[in-house]
C-alpha cells in the first residue's frame, strides 16, 4: 500500500499472526483491547510500538476513544483494527463493530479493507492458525510452528472513500463486505 496520511486499516481477524501480517503490508498504530497492555512481557512490548488500547468492557468510555482515534487518524497515523473484535476460525467470520468505523468518519479520511487468509502447502483453505476458543497462545504457537507450508495471504481491497458513506453503520457494512467477498470459503450472510 503506497498511500499517505490518515486511514483506517480493518481486516478480518483469524489468528495472532494477523498482526504481523497486516504490519506487513501497512505499518500501522495497532488498536487492541486494554487488558493486552497489562500482559507480561508482550503488553509492554506492544505498548512500545504505539498500540491504542480501547476499554471494551466499559462502553461509558467509547466516545472518549473514538474521538482519540479520530485524532490520530486526523494527525495522519494509520489506524489498524480488528473490527470482528475477536478471532474466528477463517470459515465464518464475526460482524464489523460499527464504532472504529465512526473514527474514520469523524477524521474524514478513508477506510482500507484487507483480508486475510491462511492456505496450506497444498493451496487450500488452512484452519491451523487459527486462535479461537479455549485455545492458548502457547497452545497455538505449538501447532502453527509445527504446520508444515503455511502461508498467509494479505489482499489489499479497494479503499473506501471518506464520505462515501453517510453512517458508520453502512461505512462498516461496506468494508465487512468486501473482506467477506475475499476471503476464500468465508460464509457470506450478508
Amino acid at each position: 500500500m503506497r498511500e499517505t496520511g490518515g486511514v483506517l486499516v480493518v481486516a478480518n481477524h483469524v489468528s495472532w499472526l494477523d498482526v504481523a501480517a497486516v504490519a506487513a503490508v501497512r505499518p500501522a498504530r495497532m488498536v487492541a483491547k486494554r487488558e493486552v497492555g497489562g500482559w507480561p512481557v508482550l503488553g509492554r512490548f506492544v505498548a512500545l510500538g504505539g498500540t491504542l488500547f480501547v476499554a471494551r468492557d466499559r462502553p461509558r468510555a467509547l466516545p472518549g476513544e473514538v474521538a482519540a482515534l479520530a485524532g490520530t487518524l486526523r494527525g495522519g497515523s494509520a489506524v489498524a483494527v480488528f473490527p470482528e473484535g475477536s478471532t474466528w476460525c477463517g470459515a465464518r467470520m464475526g460482524g464489523f463493530r460499527r464504532a472504529v468505523f465512526q473514527a474514520a468518519l469523524d477524521a474524514d479520511v478513508p477506510v482500507r479493507p484487507l483480508a486475510v487468509a491462511y492456505r496450506g502447502a497444498d493451496g487450500e483453505p488452512a484452519h491451523v492458525a487459527a486462535f479461537v476458543g479455549d485455545d492458548t497462545l502457547g497452545a497455538s504457537v505449538w501447532r502453527v510452528a509445527g504446520a508444515r507450508g503455511l502461508s498467509v495471504e494479505v489482499r489489499v481491497l479497494p479503499a473506501i472513500p471518506a464520505g462515501a458513506h453517510q453512517d458508520r453503520r453502512g461505512l462498516a457494512r461496506a468494508a465487512e463486505h468486501a473482506v467477506r467477498a475475499a476471503v476464500p470459503g468465508a460464509e457470506h450472510p450478508l
